[in-house]
């Protein structure tokens, strides 16, 4: 395992710098380089939010309001990439590209090699395992200089994917985090909560009705971490509202929330995320969402930001979020709850 952690940290040095390759060509850095021979992996890869993690409207809202070398490092790692912060290049705006992860010192890294392979590869039994995505996925709060650069990390969780994941019931899914986020060995997608089909897996919604009450349960069925998790602005929220009286609508905030610490970090101090298997009820009383008798609307909806409605000169360029789960119904139609 120690082996392990320092040849992480080697490959991946934990927003504390770029991501360097050493001597690898400038030929080998760009994922056009690899599109000929791996069509099918650089048209999935293009698609994912990797290669977006540069280009992202959400995270180049933030970076603008807010630029620091410490997000470079994970959201355009490479060396060649920060040269190209400020002046724009091709390079840059590949995110977080197949060097990234699979090439050093001019060599591929991967689980396996393929017999017809030209290149010299080093092959590792836990590329692409959950320690390996930990390298941009788990981390704690930064403290950063003027500059934007690390100073330290303090022991405060920011993001704790992998953490989550084991301790939840996939953990020893022999795939890891690939068992649910990989279609298939050579899938290079990634697709996560800007997947509507991966949201659909991961969380089931349910509303009854019990006496003059109705109940809406959300419940974490299919993913192997916290939903949300990653960044901490994300959320659901789940609604019961009377079309007619908008103004008496319930929600209930499933996320996290922040105390600021004198070591410069943030402590959780309510997270009411739902963790692999569990579910979290609300009963809401009808005459709480007035009494007209009109239908009844419901909603599960997931919120990447923490405006969920940007203001004016705020608005990312890109969906901020994602309807998961609705229904309307009359009251009487609802079925009885369990």
């Amino acid at each position: 395992m120690l082996a392990l952690l320092i040849g992480l940290a080697q490959m991946f040095p934990g927003g504390r710098g770029p991501v360097g390759v050493g001597d690898t060509p400038a030929a080998m850095l760009s994922a056009a380089a690899c599109a000929d021979c791996h069509p099918d992996e650089h048209r999935e890869w293009a698609g994912s939010r990797h290669a977006q993690a540069w280009t992202n409207g959400i995270f180049q809202r933030e970076y603008r309001q807010k630029p620091g070398a410490w997000c470079v490092h994970c959201h355009a790692p490479l060396e060649a990439q920060h040269a190209q912060v400020g002046t724009g290049g091709p390079l840059l705006a590949e995110g977080v590209n197949c060097a990234t992860c699979h090439v050093r010192d001019g060599r591929i890294h991967a689980r396996t090699q393929r017999p017809d392979s030209p290149h010299e590869t080093v092959t590792d039994d836990a590329f692409g395992g959950p320690d390996w995505c930990g390298g941009c996925h788990e981390f704690t709060f930064p403290v950063l200089d003027g500059r934007g650069e690390l100073v330290r990390y303090t022991p405060h969780p920011m993001q704790a994917t992998v953490a989550q994941f084991r301790a939840g019931p996939h953990a020893r899914d022999p795939e890891g985090c690939r068992g649910c986020h990989a279609a298939s060995p050579g899938q290079h997608a990634y697709p996560g909560a800007h997947d509507p089909r991966m949201l659909l897996r991961a969380l089931a919604f349910d509303v009854c009705r019990a006496g003059d009450d109705v109940v809406m349960t959300v419940a974490n069925v299919g993913a192997g971490h916290d939903v949300p998790t990653g960044d901490v602005h994300r959320h659901l929220l789940a609604r019961a509202w009377r079309p007619t009286a908008p103004e008496a609508m319930f929600e209930a905030f499933l996320g996290r929330r922040y105390a600021p610490q004198a070591d410069g970090g943030k402590r959780t101090i309510w997270d009411s995320g739902l963790p692999p298997g569990t579910r979290r009820t609300y009963r809401v009383p009808l005459a709480q969402l007035g009494d007209d008798g009109g239908p009844l609307s419901f909603e599960l909806r997931y919120v990447y930001t923490g405006d969920e409605f940007p203001r004016a000169g705020r608005d990312p360029g890109e969906p901020t979020w994602r309807v998961v789960h609705e229904q309307r119904s009359a009251a009487a139609d609802l079925p009885p709850c369990d």
